[in-house]
């Protein structure tokens, strides 16, 4: 690529080749040169030199400075060259300094020749007394060299794979070399952010911290940032990459290699080293008393760690040690209490990074709907920087016809780039076996299912599932949400498939592909290895039946599961009762519109934990007593056909018994109530006015319990912690808090909170034993004006509750005595909507802890409490408002408000909006839609921390003047008044841009995403985020994160729908 002629010309190179001509310009360094070439790294290779004189040339020397890495090809004549040795003498001079990167290959030569310089690296033939100096200087040249990690071509296969390794191996080291610009990098400059935080950089203590992240998510980029970023305030560095490729099996000979590595690099010294203990001892004396920044990447083993910095008193005062890996347990062991998770992109970011790769240098593609490709196209990569790489270069280079880009994200689709793959699968592959085998089972079955729910499912065939699937999570192969829910990422699911597809004996245990499954049903072959059948009936290109005696007789099967989508057409699957159908042995019986009318009787499956046949044809869940002692939850959602359930007395380990929508059913065994080990309890009712089902809450001396009564059935209900029912409610808390409902839920469950210094081992279950709610709603789904009042004088005595929903229930008054909402020391959100009270209690400023306050639709309330606490208030619809604060609070109460967000759409009533609006100096979001004013209230002008504003459909206002600098989206959708001369001002601040739409005649095709609303929509987008977006290429007129927010944030005041 480079040559001795053109090094005038070119002021940089990757890699600079040092060699003795004679013995390989022909041989390994032409082949190396071509394939460093092939790989795009610009190479000096100096064909025409002559080896003459006693200094280096002016010319070689300038190439030599301008490269980042050197590359010196050690052979058996190299040292018989006076200037081969000068050549090197030089290179380790900038090795020395910091300037260059060296990487030895020693070519038919022992690396120990050359360090104790023996035989033709005896430099006998430079034993001259002029040149004692010279020969000292090489003696170290050599001996150093020597001791850098490189290629010995005596233990290669053959020298043309000895190049292809030495040129990957460069290619990976020169991309590290080349210093990361990390505000070209999407994303990056968050990650430095949080990293300074955590690294306290004025402190002397030495801090280990963590990068924490799964496979493929940007560790290492992230750590050479902040190494490029950091390490230049250090006197001592070093970035020791992708140690666990450095491992084999000789492990004791890698530790030692690793720790003579980073020693040479700190210190440029050749350090000897006969053991790993010696090596400990050696960096604590050598860098005991420096002040270093050292980052090892890639680490998998515990070992690796403790060879190379196991105790912080190794390094000095102000020390920085960065570890990346992909497991937690390993950063737990050593110690590491400060990690930095690193997590997948969101969806805006990740298609900021795949336009950036994609159509680096070029303008973005204008074809109509290409937009919408793209966005499909980013998603593939659910995230992973390194698959939205690999997919944005895929696809670089194609033309803009939308035909090919489909047909291109189509091939994307069906199978998994193999680079992605590789990088997935390190940590599959180390993992033990039952691991794996845990792992298998959640990417073929249970991705985004409970934690609890997994484990008893696996419980039995697997007994430590729990503490595996813990393990996994420490692996970064899932993750395990707050609420408890296994989260495995879709590249990740996809490998594991892709595992079981790919290896015969997995592919019988695991049945997934809809033709191998009706294969194995009709030959039976190897039916009676398989463990797992998981059929989506959808995926099905023709109808076909299965014999229930042909299930039944799969004797290992544990996991059978067909679904289906809920919208999508009738199944094409039959199943033909005709004799006994669930193997004893399953212990997952899951099938979405199950087409018969009641379960086959016949074998017991005593170790059955879960039935699930939601919207399934069933009348009746099955006749006689069946022996299922092992059941924990039945789930029959959407079985329109059911009427009651059979006595379920002898379903002992009962938790979860799920009725929604069976439209029909009319009410539930007494049993059920009798049934300690019933914890949650989801069903719907539609029996009418005159026979609602009735939801009692009454005392006894000690404690509060929870009964259900149906038209011919009362239920006590003492043991729930989850209970969650729609319909026809009447619900009744002695006499004191009643009324008709559509919707109530209570819940007990907690969230998991796993923190970077929490072991898994150590979290809590996603459901405690208590049963003290933290949740409760009751609503009724849409709000009628003069509509019946729930009374409200007395709160049901649940001291624990954090959130709290009462909606659309048309409440007059909210207590504030002794038994109310005031009580509830907990409460972090509380949503009062579609209500009719005029005032709330000034007490509830004493609920310090109340963060989150929705009083939509209440069309009566007239004025607030102090509620200094309140970081989020949404007051839409509320008409006849007239104060948000306290005409009576000083400028000292002022600065005591935290609200932070505050919505007051449709709210034309509050009086000198200016000056209330002043008490809430922290606002980061207002909106002030449908409101009647001309110009802005005065005060907003000073309300230095105002991101958002939206003033959707204020008709009359004609002019948006003297806002705050900190503004970056402004929404004005739908004013009509609003003049685009009223923005011109904006343009004249320094630093600012504006982009507007006001007329489609003035815009390009290219910016009109509505037309038929352009005229009335103007959207400005601040400079702030300008820059954010210029990777566009064109400029943007609709700030879609602001209308998403403000159309997340409208509630229609005919409608509110639960979350059930």
């Amino acid at each position: 690529m480079a040559s001795a002629s053109s090094a005038a010309r070119v002021s940089k190179y990757d890699v600079f080749l040092s060699f003795r001509g004679a013995d390989t310009r022909k041989t390994i360094v032409s082949h190396l040169y071509a394939a460093l070439e092939s790989r795009g790294i610009v190479t000096f290779k100096d064909d025409q030199r002559l080896e003459i004189g006693d200094h280096i040339s002016d010319e070689l020397r300038r190439a030599l400075r301008g490269s980042s890495f050197a590359v010196v090809v050690l052979s058996e004549n190299y040292a018989t060259s006076r200037w081969c040795l000068m050549e090197l003498e030089l290179i380790m001079e900038f090795m020395k300094e910091g300037t260059l990167e060296v990487f030895p290959v020693f070519y038919g030569v022992d690396p120990s020749a050359v360090r104790h310089q023996l035989g033709s690296f005896s430099l006998e033939k430079h034993q001259v007394a002029k040149m004692a100096d010279k020969v000292h200087r090489w003696r170290d040249a050599l001996k150093l060299i020597a001791n850098l990690s490189g290629v010995d071509s005596r233990h290669c296969v053959d020298e043309a794979v000895m190049v292809g390794e030495i040129a990957r191996d460069i290619s990976r080291r020169v991309t590290l070399m080349h210093k990361i610009d990390s505000g070209n990098i999407v994303g990056m400059k968050a990650h430095m952010e949080g990293l300074n935080q955590l690294l306290d950089m004025e402190s002397s203590e030495v801090l280990m911290v963590g990068i924490w992240g799964m496979g493929g998510i940007g560790k290492t980029s992230i750590a050479k940032c902040l190494y490029d970023q950091l390490s230049p305030k250090f006197p001592a560095r070093c970035f020791t990459e992708n140690i666990k490729s450095s491992v084999s099996k000789d492990h004791d000979h890698d530790l030692k290699h690793l720790q003579k590595e980073m020693l040479c690099n700190i210190l440029c010294d050749d350090i000897r080293l006969w053991s790993v203990e010696a090596g400990r001892q050696e960096i604590k004396k050598r860098l005991g008393h420096q002040k270093v920044f050292l980052v090892l990447d890639g680490v998998d083993k515990v070992a690796q760690v403790h060879a190379l910095a196991k105790e912080r008193n190794w390094f000095g005062p102000g020390s920085r040690i960065i570890i990346t890996t992909r497991d937690m347990g390993l950063l737990n062991t050593c110690g590491v209490e400060t990690v930095y998770e690193v997590n997948c992109m969101d969806d805006k970011d990740a298609l900021h990074m795949f336009k950036q790769i994609a159509f680096e240098g070029r303008g973005l593609p204008t074809s109509h709907g290409f937009e919408q490709i793209l966005v499909r196209a980013s998603k593939l990569a659910h995230g992973l920087p390194s698959a939205i790489q690999a997919y944005a270069f895929f696809l670089r280079g194609r033309t803009a016809a939308p035909e090919e880009w489909e047909d291109a994200i189509g091939a994307l689709e069906s199978s998994l780039d193999e680079n992605i793959m590789e990088i997935l699968k390190i940590s599959y592959e180390g993992l033990p076996k039952p691991h794996q085998n845990v792992f298998l089972h959640v990417a073929c079955l249970f991705n985004g299912d409970t934690l609890q729910r997994i484990t008893s499912l696996l419980h039995g065939p697997i007994p430590q599932s729990s503490l595996w699937i813990r393990v996994l999570a420490e692996k970064s192969l899932i993750r395990i949400s707050t609420n408890g829910s296994v989260i495995m990422h879709k590249l990740v699911e996809q490998m594991g498939r892709d595992i079981i597809r790919d290896d015969r004996s997995l592919a019988r245990k695991f049945l997934r592909d809809p033709e191998q499954i009706r294969y194995a049903l009709a030959l039976r072959d190897g039916a009676e290895q398989t463990e797992c059948m998981s059929l989506h009936t959808c995926e099905m290109t023709c109808a076909w039946s299965i014999k229930a005696s042909v299930v039944g007789r799969m004797h290992n099967l544990k996991f059978l599961k067909v679904y289906k989508h809920v919208d999508y057409r009738e199944s094409e699957l039959q199943l033909i009762p005709d004799q006994h159908f669930l193997p004893r042995s399953l212990r997952l019986f899951h099938w979405d519109a199950f087409p018969l009318g009641t379960l086959p009787s016949g074998t017991d499956p005593c170790f059955l934990v879960e039935i699930n046949l939601r919207h399934s044809n069933l009348e009746t869940l099955w006749t006689g007593t069946p022996m299922l002692r092992s059941l924990k939850r039945l789930d029959v959602t959407g079985s329109k056909y059911l009427k009651q359930l059979p006595d379920l007395s002898s379903i002992t380990s009962l938790e979860e018994l799920v009725l929604e929508h069976c439209t029909r059913l009319e009410g539930i065994p007494e049993c059920i109530g009798k049934r300690s080990s019933l914890k949650k309890l989801k069903l719907s009712y539609c029996g009418g006015l005159r026979s609602a089902l009735r939801f009692f809450i009454w005392r006894s001396t000690r404690q509060q319990h929870i009964g259900l009564e149906f038209p011919d059935a009362k239920v006590k209900m003492d043991a729930l912690i989850n209970i969650s029912i729609g319909g026809d409610i009447s619900f009744e808390f002695c006499s004191k808090f009643r009324g008709y409902a559509e919707y109530v839920s209570f819940s007990s469950e907690q969230h998991i909170t796993i923190t970077s210094t929490m072991s898994l081992q150590q979290a809590p279950w996603p459901i405690s034993e208590c049963n003290r709610f933290n949740s409760l709603s009751i609503m009724r789904f849409s709000y009628k004006e003069n509509g019946e009042s729930f009374s409200f004088d007395r709160f049901p005595d649940f001291p624990d509750l954090k959130e709290i929903k009462l909606v659309n229930l048309n409440i007059r008054r909210i207590p504030s005595g002794i038994g109310g909402i005031c009580d509830l020391e907990f409460l972090e959100k509380l949503d009062l909507s579609g209500n009719d009270f005029e005032n709330l209690p000034e007490a509830m400023n004493s609920l310090s802890r109340l963060k989150t306050l929705w009083l939509r639709n209440c069309f009566k309330l007239r004025e607030l409490p102090k509620l200094t606490q309140v970081q989020t208030l949404t007051l839409t619809n509320c008409r006849n408002l007239r104060s948000l604060v306290k005409v009576s609070d000083t400028s000292q109460d002022r600065r005591r408000y935290c609200l932070l967000e505050l919505c007051l759409e449709n709210c034309n009533s509050v009086e000198s909006l200016s000056d209330q609006l002043s008490h809430f100096t922290k606002l980061t979001y207002l909106d002030l839609s449908s409101h009647d004013f001309e110009t802005l209230p005065s005060s907003i002008r000073d309300l230095t921390s105002l991101v958002t504003l939206c003033l959707n459909n204020c008709k009359k206002l004609k002019s948006v003047e003297k806002l705050p600098m900190s503004l970056q989206f402004l929404d004005a959708h739908g004013c009509d008044s609003l003049e685009a001369d009223s923005v011109q001002h904006f343009k004249d601040r320094p630093n600012q841009e504006v982009q507007s739409c006001f007329k489609e005649t003035e815009m390009p095709s290219y910016y009109v995403m509505n037309h038929q609303a352009t005229r009335s929509h103007q959207i400005i987008r601040l400079s702030k985020m300008a820059a954010a977006l210029m990777f566009l290429g064109i400029p943007i007129c609709i700030t879609l994160v602001a209308f998403l927010v403000v159309f997340l944030l409208r509630v229609p005041v005919t409608r509110l729908k639960p979350d059930v």
